[in-house]
Protein backbone atom coordinates (compact mmCIF):
# COMPACT_ATOMS: atom_id res chain seq x y z
CA UNK A 1 0.00 0.00 0.00
CA UNK A 2 1.42 3.27 -0.93
CA UNK A 3 -1.49 5.52 0.56
CA UNK A 4 -1.95 7.27 -2.58
CA UNK A 5 -5.73 7.16 -4.16
CA UNK A 6 -3.93 8.28 -7.51
CA UNK A 7 -0.62 7.13 -8.74
CA UNK A 8 0.43 7.98 -12.78
CA UNK A 9 3.67 6.87 -13.50
CA UNK A 10 5.51 7.34 -16.69
CA UNK A 11 2.78 8.06 -19.14
CA UNK A 12 3.41 7.54 -23.37
CA UNK A 13 0.38 8.85 -25.70
CA UNK A 14 1.25 9.50 -29.38
CA UNK A 15 -1.81 11.04 -30.92
CA UNK A 16 -1.45 11.57 -34.72
CA UNK A 17 1.99 10.46 -35.08
CA UNK A 18 3.02 13.61 -32.20
CA UNK A 19 4.12 12.35 -29.24
CA UNK A 20 1.95 14.30 -26.93
CA UNK A 21 2.82 12.52 -23.64
CA UNK A 22 6.23 11.83 -22.59
CA UNK A 23 6.54 10.46 -19.35
CA UNK A 24 4.45 12.43 -17.27
CA UNK A 25 3.78 11.33 -13.55
CA UNK A 26 2.12 12.79 -10.74
CA UNK A 27 1.20 11.21 -7.42
CA UNK A 28 -2.42 12.14 -5.62
CA UNK A 29 -3.94 11.98 -1.78
CA UNK A 30 -6.97 11.51 -0.79
CA UNK A 31 -9.23 14.37 -0.23
CA UNK A 32 -6.18 16.35 -2.18
CA UNK A 33 -7.16 18.99 -4.67
CA UNK A 34 -4.18 19.49 -7.72
CA UNK A 35 -4.12 21.67 -10.23
CA UNK A 36 -2.18 21.31 -13.32
CA UNK A 37 -1.18 24.25 -15.35
CA UNK A 38 0.77 24.78 -18.37
CA UNK A 39 0.78 26.16 -22.04
CA UNK A 40 -1.47 25.06 -24.37
CA UNK A 41 0.10 21.34 -26.35
CA UNK A 42 2.01 20.98 -22.70
CA UNK A 43 -0.69 17.43 -22.22
CA UNK A 44 -2.35 18.32 -20.08
CA UNK A 45 -6.01 17.15 -21.33
CA UNK A 46 -4.56 14.14 -22.59
CA UNK A 47 -3.15 13.60 -19.07
CA UNK A 48 -6.81 13.29 -17.57
CA UNK A 49 -7.83 11.90 -20.39
CA UNK A 50 -5.59 8.74 -19.87
CA UNK A 51 -6.52 8.81 -16.11
CA UNK A 52 -10.01 7.92 -16.56
CA UNK A 53 -8.87 5.60 -19.97
CA UNK A 54 -10.92 8.00 -21.98
CA UNK A 55 -7.52 7.55 -23.81
CA UNK A 56 -5.81 4.88 -23.33
CA UNK A 57 -1.90 5.24 -22.67
CA UNK A 58 1.11 4.01 -25.20
CA UNK A 59 3.12 3.04 -22.38
CA UNK A 60 3.12 3.56 -18.53
CA UNK A 61 0.69 2.69 -15.66
CA UNK A 62 -1.91 4.35 -13.38
CA UNK A 63 -3.03 3.10 -10.17
CA UNK A 64 -6.44 3.63 -7.97
CA UNK A 65 -6.28 2.61 -4.60
CA UNK A 66 -2.91 0.92 -5.35
CA UNK A 67 -5.00 -1.06 -7.97
CA UNK A 68 -3.47 -0.97 -11.59
CA UNK A 69 -6.54 0.19 -14.22
CA UNK A 70 -4.66 0.34 -17.12
CA UNK A 71 -4.22 -3.58 -17.31
CA UNK A 72 -5.59 -5.60 -20.35
CA UNK A 73 -8.68 -6.88 -18.24
CA UNK A 74 -9.63 -3.84 -16.60
CA UNK A 75 -13.73 -2.93 -16.41
CA UNK A 76 -14.03 0.19 -18.11
CA UNK A 77 -17.52 1.17 -16.99
CA UNK A 78 -16.01 0.33 -12.96
CA UNK A 79 -13.21 2.44 -13.55
CA UNK A 80 -15.18 5.16 -14.98
CA UNK A 81 -18.09 5.22 -12.22
CA UNK A 82 -15.18 5.71 -9.29
CA UNK A 83 -13.29 8.70 -12.00
CA UNK A 84 -15.87 11.64 -12.44
CA UNK A 85 -14.94 14.23 -15.57
CA UNK A 86 -16.39 16.92 -15.60
CA UNK A 87 -15.35 18.29 -19.46
CA UNK A 88 -14.74 21.51 -21.14
CA UNK A 89 -17.62 22.08 -23.25
CA UNK A 90 -20.10 20.11 -20.50
CA UNK A 91 -20.73 17.15 -22.73
CA UNK A 92 -24.86 17.13 -21.26
CA UNK A 93 -27.71 14.89 -23.35
CA UNK A 94 -29.13 17.99 -24.88
CA UNK A 95 -33.12 15.96 -25.14
CA UNK A 96 -32.59 15.62 -21.31
CA UNK A 97 -32.97 17.40 -18.58
CA UNK A 98 -30.70 18.66 -16.07
CA UNK A 99 -32.32 16.54 -13.44
CA UNK A 100 -32.35 13.64 -15.88
CA UNK A 101 -29.28 14.18 -17.09
CA UNK A 102 -27.77 13.93 -13.34
CA UNK A 103 -29.80 10.26 -13.26
CA UNK A 104 -28.74 8.88 -15.73
CA UNK A 105 -25.17 7.40 -14.82
CA UNK A 106 -27.22 6.37 -11.73
CA UNK A 107 -29.84 4.29 -13.65
CA UNK A 108 -27.54 3.16 -15.98
CA UNK A 109 -24.00 2.39 -14.03
CA UNK A 110 -24.69 2.20 -10.50
CA UNK A 111 -28.10 0.37 -10.74
CA UNK A 112 -30.37 2.70 -8.56
CA UNK A 113 -34.19 2.19 -8.77
CA UNK A 114 -35.80 5.78 -10.58
CA UNK A 115 -36.73 7.12 -7.20
CA UNK A 116 -33.80 6.68 -5.26
CA UNK A 117 -31.43 8.19 -8.53
CA UNK A 118 -34.03 11.21 -8.52
CA UNK A 119 -33.52 11.85 -5.00
CA UNK A 120 -29.67 11.42 -5.42
CA UNK A 121 -29.58 13.49 -8.83
CA UNK A 122 -31.77 16.57 -7.34
CA UNK A 123 -29.32 16.39 -3.87
CA UNK A 124 -26.08 16.75 -6.28
CA UNK A 125 -27.78 19.67 -8.12
CA UNK A 126 -28.58 21.93 -5.25
CA UNK A 127 -25.73 21.09 -3.87
CA UNK A 128 -24.04 23.21 -6.46
CA UNK A 129 -26.72 25.75 -6.14
CA UNK A 130 -29.40 24.81 -9.30
CA UNK A 131 -32.65 25.48 -8.34
CA UNK A 132 -35.47 23.09 -8.04
CA UNK A 133 -37.48 25.29 -10.67
CA UNK A 134 -34.85 24.78 -13.24
CA UNK A 135 -34.70 20.88 -13.24
CA UNK A 136 -37.05 20.39 -15.43
CA UNK A 137 -35.22 22.88 -17.74
CA UNK A 138 -33.00 21.75 -20.66
CA UNK A 139 -29.47 22.72 -21.50
CA UNK A 140 -30.24 24.92 -24.21
CA UNK A 141 -32.38 26.63 -21.26
CA UNK A 142 -29.57 26.87 -19.27
CA UNK A 143 -26.67 29.32 -18.61
CA UNK A 144 -23.75 28.38 -19.70
CA UNK A 145 -22.54 28.44 -16.13
CA UNK A 146 -25.47 26.57 -15.03
CA UNK A 147 -24.92 24.05 -17.47
CA UNK A 148 -21.66 23.43 -16.07
CA UNK A 149 -22.78 23.26 -12.56
CA UNK A 150 -25.24 20.15 -13.96
CA UNK A 151 -21.95 18.33 -15.01
CA UNK A 152 -20.46 19.13 -12.05
CA UNK A 153 -24.01 18.01 -10.10
CA UNK A 154 -23.61 14.61 -12.47
CA UNK A 155 -19.91 13.94 -11.49
CA UNK A 156 -20.27 14.02 -7.38
CA UNK A 157 -23.53 12.23 -8.07
CA UNK A 158 -21.87 8.99 -8.82
CA UNK A 159 -19.82 9.33 -5.70
CA UNK A 160 -16.53 8.82 -7.65
CA UNK A 161 -13.27 8.51 -5.70
CA UNK A 162 -11.81 11.29 -7.96
CA UNK A 163 -13.33 14.15 -9.81
CA UNK A 164 -11.08 15.30 -13.10
CA UNK A 165 -11.86 18.50 -13.99
CA UNK A 166 -10.95 19.78 -17.51
CA UNK A 167 -10.41 23.45 -17.81
CA UNK A 168 -13.78 23.41 -16.43
CA UNK A 169 -14.63 27.56 -17.24
CA UNK A 170 -12.83 28.10 -20.25
CA UNK A 171 -15.83 27.59 -22.66
CA UNK A 172 -17.78 30.39 -20.15
CA UNK A 173 -18.32 34.19 -20.23
CA UNK A 174 -16.50 35.72 -17.73
CA UNK A 175 -19.32 36.78 -15.97
CA UNK A 176 -20.05 33.13 -15.15
CA UNK A 177 -16.90 31.71 -14.05
CA UNK A 178 -17.19 32.41 -10.87
CA UNK A 179 -20.08 30.85 -9.88
CA UNK A 180 -18.60 27.61 -11.41
CA UNK A 181 -15.03 28.07 -9.28
CA UNK A 182 -17.34 28.96 -6.08
CA UNK A 183 -18.53 25.38 -6.56
CA UNK A 184 -15.39 23.94 -6.95
CA UNK A 185 -13.85 26.13 -4.10
CA UNK A 186 -16.75 24.09 -1.76
CA UNK A 187 -16.04 20.63 -3.52
CA UNK A 188 -12.28 21.53 -2.09
CA UNK A 189 -13.25 22.33 1.30
CA UNK A 190 -15.07 19.36 1.62
CA UNK A 191 -11.82 17.41 0.70
CA UNK A 192 -13.27 16.02 -1.79
CA UNK A 193 -10.49 14.58 -4.35
CA UNK A 194 -10.21 16.81 -7.64
CA UNK A 195 -7.43 16.79 -10.05
CA UNK A 196 -8.42 20.10 -12.45
CA UNK A 197 -6.70 21.56 -15.80
CA UNK A 198 -7.17 24.93 -15.14
CA UNK A 199 -5.80 28.57 -16.62
CA UNK A 200 -7.41 29.87 -12.99
CA UNK A 201 -4.47 30.60 -11.55
CA UNK A 202 -6.25 32.72 -8.27
CA UNK A 203 -8.47 29.75 -8.03
CA UNK A 204 -5.20 27.73 -7.88
CA UNK A 205 -3.43 30.02 -5.68
CA UNK A 206 -6.15 29.74 -3.18
CA UNK A 207 -7.05 26.55 -3.48
CA UNK A 208 -4.93 23.88 -4.41
CA UNK A 209 -2.62 21.80 -2.29
CA UNK A 210 -0.38 21.44 -4.98
CA UNK A 211 0.21 22.89 -8.54
CA UNK A 212 1.69 20.48 -11.13
CA UNK A 213 3.31 22.45 -13.76
CA UNK A 214 3.51 20.76 -17.36
CA UNK A 215 5.56 21.65 -20.01
CA UNK A 216 6.00 19.30 -23.64
CA UNK A 217 4.48 16.36 -22.60
CA UNK A 218 6.20 15.61 -18.86
CA UNK A 219 5.46 17.50 -15.02
CA UNK A 220 8.53 19.57 -15.27
CA UNK A 221 7.84 20.86 -11.40
CA UNK A 222 5.36 20.23 -8.98
CA UNK A 223 4.63 22.48 -5.46
CA UNK A 224 2.54 24.13 -3.02
CA UNK A 225 1.07 27.22 -4.23
CA UNK A 226 3.00 29.41 -2.33
CA UNK A 227 6.20 28.35 -3.55
CA UNK A 228 5.66 27.31 -7.28
CA UNK A 229 3.65 30.52 -7.75
CA UNK A 230 5.69 32.66 -5.64
CA UNK A 231 9.47 31.48 -6.57
CA UNK A 232 9.28 28.23 -9.42
CA UNK A 233 12.54 26.62 -9.61
CA UNK A 234 12.55 25.08 -13.74
CA UNK A 235 13.46 27.97 -15.90
CA UNK A 236 10.27 27.25 -18.35
CA UNK A 237 8.12 27.61 -15.11
CA UNK A 238 9.22 30.94 -14.50
CA UNK A 239 8.98 31.97 -18.31
CA UNK A 240 5.41 30.74 -18.67
CA UNK A 241 4.30 32.22 -15.10
CA UNK A 242 6.01 35.85 -15.92
CA UNK A 243 3.68 36.21 -18.82
CA UNK A 244 0.30 35.75 -16.81
CA UNK A 245 1.93 38.09 -13.86
CA UNK A 246 0.56 41.05 -14.63
CA UNK A 247 -2.91 39.78 -15.68
CA UNK A 248 -3.34 36.95 -12.41
CA UNK A 249 -1.23 39.63 -9.89
CA UNK A 250 1.01 36.67 -9.33
CA UNK A 251 4.43 38.03 -8.08
CA UNK A 252 7.43 35.80 -7.59
CA UNK A 253 10.25 36.42 -5.05
CA UNK A 254 12.91 38.25 -6.72
CA UNK A 255 10.65 39.47 -9.64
Amino acid sequence: MTGYLLRVESIHKNLGGKEILKGASLNMHRGDTKVIIGPSGAGKSTLLRCVNLLMRPDSGRIFLDDEEITGKHVNLSHVRSEIGFVFQHFNLFMHLTALDNVKLGLVKVKKLSGQEAESNAARALRDVGIQDTLFRNYPAQLSGGQQQRVAIARAIAMEPKIILLDEPTSALDPELIGEVLRVMEQLAQSRTTMLAVTHEIGFAKNVADEIVFMDDGVVLETGTPADLLANPKHERTQRFLGKISELYGVKRTGA
